[in-house]
């Protein structure tokens, strides 16, 4: 093996400083000398070997950025040279010294994954300057799309690790708020039964519902929808869970009849202040109410509830009266708790303003075909839903939830 320092030695040559090698064949005295000094002046080193099978022997991808080779040795042709070093390394640009009639073993020479060619006789060192230089280039924008890829990979491997520990905590999640939630359906005295169905948009629900038997008469329920969707949403229907839970620990709720208006009022109250307490950018609208078993007596108050319950008798399905403000965005929401009267056979039917989002025209209009969707359905939650097609449906826009009680005159 022979340095450039030796410019008598045979045609091939190889070896670099400075992280640039070379491996060079011409045994055109003239030329090689030419391209030695423009390899040089590129900052190159140039070994040359004594033949084509030497060079080819001691060839390494680690050890050559580049090797340039005459298609004419004397021992074997260029064609075959280039062949071989590419089965050693496919990524190792060759580029090939030809004559101006060697044109079809050029072609060949790009067919078998040549990077360029020069033609011989070598007199313009920018013709050798521009092909090195542009393979460099080359060859330094693939190495930069190696680490780009390789690095997009570990990034994408990274990201589908997130995800599925993002997912397995939403489904941890989910399992937690399911837990939360009442048993459906469940039956009280006096024949009184309370269901719900509830679909989340995401894993997890910004929706949620509650009912409990307090004493003997009085069943309280209420159902609640966060702002937003998924997690944040989902935190705020725990919080306001745990809050009424905390409260009623503290006070016996629902137990008097002369208390039932107060006590409605003390939940939106309290509930309230959390929201605007918390500061997290949250409000709700409520639904909450009391049965009175024994007076027939609904008890109930609404705080930007859309659309207002509706209860269902032998006359037909209406909606319910009341006004009030949403949660989380007023210190005073100006709730008003009304009273409603029952019949021995009624269903109250209440919604989250998801549904109204599976109904087509304005908000009058689905309101309005919700309506009707009740009092055809007579306020039963799964015919409700099975004409809403919330069961059948793969995704929606919002949460929904359907709250149902109901009584039937034995």
């Amino acid at each position: 093996m022979n340095t450039i320092s030796d410019p008598r030695s045979a045609p091939l040559a190889a070896t670099a400083a400075g992280g640039h090698t070379l491996l060079l064949s011409d045994p055109d005295q003239p030329s090689y000398e030419l391209m030695c000094a423009t390899l040089k002046r590129l900052g190159y080193t140039v070994t040359r070997e004594e033949s084509g099978v030497d060079a080819i022997g001691h060839f390494s991808p680690d050890k050559y950025d580049l090797v340039i080779t005459d298609l004419h040795l004397p021992d074997m042709g260029g064609l075959e040279v280039l062949r071989k070093i590419k089965r050693l390394s496919a990524d190792t640009p060759v580029v090939v010294l030809a004559c101006d009639s060697e044109v079809n073993d050029v072609v060949q020479a790009l067919r078998l994954g040549a990077s360029d060619y020069l033609l011989k006789p070598l007199t313009d060192e920018g013709v050798i300057e521009h092909a090195v230089t542009r393979i460099a280039e080359a060859r330094e924008l693939a190495a930069q799309n190696r680490d780009y890829r390789h690095q997009l990979e570990e990034r994408n491997r990274e990201l589908h690790e997130h995800i599925e520990l993002l997912q397995r905590d939403h489904e941890a999640g989910r399992q937690l708020q399911q837990h939360l939630l009442p048993r459906t359906p469940y039956h009280y005295p006096a024949g009184i039964e309370a269901a719900f169905r509830l679909l989340p948009s995401l894993y997890l629900s910004g929706d949620f519902v509650d009912y409990g038997l307090f004493g003997e008469r009085f069943i309280a329920f209420y159902l609640v929808d966060v702002s937003g969707h998924g997690v944040s949403s989902a935190l705020v229907t725990a919080l306001i869970k745990h809050s009424i839970m905390h409260l009623l620990r503290e006070r016996s709720l629902f137990s008097q009849l002369d208390t039932i208006d107060q006590d409605i009022t003390s939940v939106l109250e309290m509930i309230n202040r959390e929201l605007i307490a918390a500061g997290l950018d949250k409000h709700a609208s409520m639904f909450v109410g009391v049965v009175d078993s024994r007076a027939r007596q609904l008890h109930y108050a609404v705080a930007g509830q859309v659309p207002m319950p509706a209860l269902v008798t032998s006359d037909g399905a209406r909606w319910l009266s009341g006004k009030g403000r949403p949660l989380g965005l007023f210190q005073r929401g100006e709730w008003e708790v009304r009273h409603c009267c029952l019949p021995a056979s009624w269903r109250l039917v209440a919604c989250s303003d998801g549904v109204l989002e599976l109904l087509a025209g304005d908000l009058l209009q689905k309101e309005e075909s919700l309506l009707q969707m009740i009092d055809r359905t007579r306020g039963d939650l799964d015919s409700l839903c099975a004409a809403l097609k919330v069961d059948t449906a793969d995704s929606f826009p919002d949460d929904i939830t359907i709250l149902t009680l109901r009584q039937d005159n034995p």
